[in-house]
Protein backbone atom coordinates (compact mmCIF):
# COMPACT_ATOMS: atom_id res chain seq x y z
CA UNK A 1 0.00 0.00 0.00
CA UNK A 2 2.76 2.18 0.82
CA UNK A 3 4.48 1.46 -2.24
CA UNK A 4 1.60 2.73 -4.45
CA UNK A 5 1.65 6.26 -2.46
CA UNK A 6 4.97 6.92 -3.45
CA UNK A 7 4.51 5.50 -7.28
CA UNK A 8 1.71 7.98 -7.10
CA UNK A 9 4.18 10.84 -5.90
CA UNK A 10 6.88 9.82 -7.93
CA UNK A 11 4.62 9.96 -11.18
CA UNK A 12 3.80 13.34 -10.10
CA UNK A 13 7.09 14.91 -9.28
CA UNK A 14 8.53 13.17 -12.92
CA UNK A 15 5.51 14.62 -14.77
CA UNK A 16 5.98 17.87 -13.29
CA UNK A 17 9.80 18.10 -14.41
CA UNK A 18 8.36 16.96 -17.53
CA UNK A 19 5.93 20.57 -17.89
CA UNK A 20 8.78 22.14 -16.14
CA UNK A 21 10.93 21.08 -19.28
CA UNK A 22 8.95 21.18 -21.97
CA UNK A 23 7.97 24.88 -20.59
CA UNK A 24 11.84 26.05 -20.79
CA UNK A 25 12.07 24.44 -24.26
CA UNK A 26 9.28 26.55 -25.08
CA UNK A 27 10.99 29.82 -24.71
CA UNK A 28 13.88 29.14 -26.62
CA UNK A 29 11.95 27.33 -29.63
CA UNK A 30 13.90 26.77 -33.12
CA UNK A 31 11.47 28.09 -35.43
CA UNK A 32 11.81 25.16 -37.78
CA UNK A 33 8.68 22.96 -36.95
CA UNK A 34 10.61 19.49 -36.87
CA UNK A 35 13.39 21.11 -34.81
CA UNK A 36 10.56 22.02 -32.37
CA UNK A 37 9.33 18.50 -31.53
CA UNK A 38 12.37 16.63 -32.13
CA UNK A 39 15.10 17.29 -30.13
CA UNK A 40 16.24 15.96 -26.66
CA UNK A 41 14.37 18.29 -24.29
CA UNK A 42 10.93 17.48 -25.94
CA UNK A 43 11.77 13.57 -26.24
CA UNK A 44 13.13 13.56 -22.97
CA UNK A 45 10.06 15.45 -21.31
CA UNK A 46 7.51 12.79 -23.27
CA UNK A 47 9.70 9.72 -22.19
CA UNK A 48 9.39 11.13 -18.67
CA UNK A 49 5.32 12.00 -19.35
CA UNK A 50 5.21 8.73 -20.01
CA UNK A 51 6.98 7.21 -17.44
CA UNK A 52 4.83 8.90 -14.86
CA UNK A 53 1.76 7.04 -16.73
CA UNK A 54 3.50 4.06 -16.42
CA UNK A 55 3.76 4.90 -12.43
CA UNK A 56 0.33 5.79 -12.07
CA UNK A 57 -1.21 2.41 -13.67
CA UNK A 58 1.03 0.87 -10.94
CA UNK A 59 0.02 2.93 -8.39
CA UNK A 60 -3.24 2.29 -9.21
CA UNK A 61 -3.16 -1.86 -8.36
CA UNK A 62 -3.01 -1.06 -5.09
CA UNK A 63 -4.47 2.54 -4.25
CA UNK A 64 -8.05 3.38 -3.90
CA UNK A 65 -9.41 5.24 -7.20
CA UNK A 66 -10.88 8.07 -5.20
CA UNK A 67 -7.08 8.75 -3.87
CA UNK A 68 -5.04 9.45 -6.92
CA UNK A 69 -6.58 12.85 -8.30
CA UNK A 70 -5.91 13.68 -4.76
CA UNK A 71 -1.99 12.91 -5.38
CA UNK A 72 -2.55 14.36 -8.99
CA UNK A 73 -3.52 17.18 -8.59
CA UNK A 74 -0.68 18.38 -5.99
CA UNK A 75 1.09 18.30 -9.69
CA UNK A 76 -0.03 22.26 -10.50
CA UNK A 77 1.71 23.12 -6.86
CA UNK A 78 5.02 21.28 -8.00
CA UNK A 79 5.78 23.14 -11.45
CA UNK A 80 4.70 26.29 -9.69
CA UNK A 81 7.70 25.78 -7.51
CA UNK A 82 9.90 24.23 -10.25
CA UNK A 83 9.10 27.04 -12.68
CA UNK A 84 10.47 29.33 -9.13
CA UNK A 85 13.23 27.67 -8.96
CA UNK A 86 14.67 26.49 -12.41
CA UNK A 87 12.70 29.17 -14.46
CA UNK A 88 13.18 32.13 -12.29
CA UNK A 89 9.47 32.71 -12.49
CA UNK A 90 7.92 34.59 -9.77
CA UNK A 91 4.49 33.15 -8.31
CA UNK A 92 1.64 35.72 -9.15
CA UNK A 93 -0.87 36.75 -6.36
CA UNK A 94 -3.11 34.57 -8.87
CA UNK A 95 -1.46 31.46 -9.13
CA UNK A 96 -0.56 31.26 -5.71
CA UNK A 97 -4.43 31.41 -5.01
CA UNK A 98 -5.19 28.96 -7.97
CA UNK A 99 -2.80 26.71 -6.03
CA UNK A 100 -4.27 27.01 -2.83
CA UNK A 101 -7.59 26.32 -4.04
CA UNK A 102 -6.84 23.17 -5.79
CA UNK A 103 -5.37 22.40 -2.77
CA UNK A 104 -8.44 23.08 -0.54
CA UNK A 105 -10.38 21.26 -3.13
CA UNK A 106 -8.09 18.23 -2.65
CA UNK A 107 -8.25 18.55 0.80
CA UNK A 108 -12.11 18.87 1.37
CA UNK A 109 -12.46 15.99 -0.84
CA UNK A 110 -10.11 13.57 0.51
CA UNK A 111 -12.08 14.41 4.09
Amino acid sequence: MVTSYLLAIAAVLISSTSQVLLKKKASNAPKSFWRKFFNAPVIVSYLLLFTSMVLNSLALREMEMTVLPCITATSFLWIMIFSAIFLDEKPTRRKVAGVAMILAGVLISHL
